[in-house]
């Protein structure tokens, strides 16, 4: 009886021992590649003992691990952008829990383009250089170039990661195609540009001449040029300061000329040296002053010289009442008071003008006798008829006006306004002309 206890015992410790065995972690399959981030499956846990407390995953290769909950036996992923590990934790009773094994899911996203050395601005040419290209994932199949600015490229066969080129001479770009993945697209690395810059040409300043004192302004314009104006520069000392024109444009309009300026204009092409243009001088040709002299005043009818003075060829304006306009001292004889003015023109064919007045005085009549006998009867003002808009006012000593018409005709006869004779005296007058002048003002006497 005791034999068969033993025996029992024994089996119901196999039959516990069976039910908790070891934890196995087991195993994962479905791993997978994919190329970029649209991806989607599962991981699977197959051969494990004991029970699954949850998967976990890692995007940095088993450093580190994060938990998901998840205890099923499949594990589903969906639109990873990098590539990620699985694993399951299983734990079987009272044993310690085990790890199954890992399953990777590949993920070669596009873009990994690298970093590339090399390319720049260069004046006429780059010289011979090297370009490196470093961090990309995968190998490269060839190098390519372009000379259109990327509409068309060429092949270079160089598979590695640097490329060695002579001396460019024209805007080139460069770029490498890699291949990440064999069952995954090519992928095109960074560009490396080089831009070739033309020597800087300062170009030619047209317009540049000696001109008259006061000449009005005019246009300077740079031609021929090759390369950005940065700026233009004017000089007041034959070139021994400049000073900034505060303008970048290939015309400059300069003023009123009244001294000698120095212009020049200063280019730069891309990475070339700044040039600068041969400066263009506005002289100034020297101040050649006309001299019409001093005005004069005489009665109408007088005639006198004018005194005009100066360096070049006179030329009298108005010509009318000259005997010759052409002359520096001529004979006028004007009518009305007049301006006349002297234009000198010198050997470089720069004029100066300068005036003088001809004051005229017409004469007027100091008394007259209105006593009827037909002799100097009238107040008669010679050629009052030639100024239709011309006023006649006489005053008595007192300041009284005794008579006025408008426009005077030669028909006063001592009256006053009311057809009475005045009486023997001066009497005052003002006779406007009517033509913008200073009115004539005097004393006449009547004497019967």
């Amino acid at each position: 009886m005791f034999t068969k206890k033993m025996f029992l015992l024994s089996l119901v410790s196999i039959i516990v021992i069976n039910l908790n065995a070891q934890s196995v972690g087991g195993t994962t399959t479905g791993a997978a590649t994919f190329c970029d981030s649209t991806n989607s499956g599962f991981i699977a846990l197959n051969g494990h003992t004991g029970t699954i407390l949850h998967w976990q995953y890692s995007i940095n290769n088993g450093a580190i691990w994060n938990n998901l909950s998840n205890s099923t036996s499949t594990q589903s992923y969906n639109h990873l952008s990098k590539t990620t590990n699985y694993r399951a934790i299983v734990k079987n009773g009272s044993f310690p829990q085990d790890t199954s094994t890992v399953s990777t899911i590949k993920v070669n996203v596009p873009g990994i383009k690298g970093v590339i050395s090399g390319g720049g601005n260069f004046c006429n040419g780059s010289g011979n250089g090297i370009i490196n290209l470093t961090g990309i994932t995968g190998n490269v199949l060839k190098w390519e170039f372009s000379t259109t600015g990327g509409s068309i490229w060429s092949t270079i066969s160089n598979t590695t990661t640097s490329l060695t080129h002579l001396n460019i001479a024209q805007n080139t770009l460069y770029r490498a195609i890699v291949q990440s993945f064999t069952t995954c697209p090519n992928d095109t690395s960074a560009t490396a540009s080089f831009k070739i810059d033309q020597n800087t040409i300062a170009g030619i300043i047209l317009s540049g001449d000696s001109v008259c004192y006061g000449t009005i302004g005019d246009t300077l314009k740079l031609t021929g040029n090759n390369g950005a104006i940065l700026n233009w520069q004017t000089s007041l000392n034959n070139g021994v300061n400049w000073t900034s024109a505060g303008n970048s444009t290939n015309k400059l309009i300069y003023p009123t000329v009244t001294q000698t300026i120095w212009y020049k204009a200063i280019v730069k092409n891309g990475a070339c040296n700044t040039e600068t243009t041969t400066p263009v001088v506005i002289a100034v040709y020297t101040i050649n002053s006309a001299n019409a002299g001093n005005d004069i005043t005489i009665t109408q009818y007088e005639n006198v010289s004018l005194y005009g003075s100066g360096n070049g060829a006179p030329n009298w304006t108005p010509i009318v009442s000259l005997n010759d306009p052409h002359a520096f001292n001529p004979i006028a004889t004007p009518f009305n008071t007049t301006t006349y003015v002297l234009s000198l023109t010198d050997s470089h064919s720069c004029i100066s003008k300068d005036s003088v007045i001809i004051n005229v005085i017409i004469p007027v009549p100091t008394a007259f006798t209105p006593n009827n006998d037909g002799v100097n009867d009238f107040f008669v003002v010679d050629k009052i008829e030639q100024y239709e808009h011309n006023s006649l006012q006489i005053f008595n000593r007192w300041g009284n006006i005794v008579y006025k018409e408008a426009p005077y005709k030669n028909t006063w006869n001592g009256k006053s306004l009311n057809g009475q004779d005045l009486p023997d005296d001066l009497y005052y007058y003002i006779l406007d002309y009517g033509n913008r002048e200073k009115p004539t003002t005097n004393y006449v006497l009547i004497k019967r």
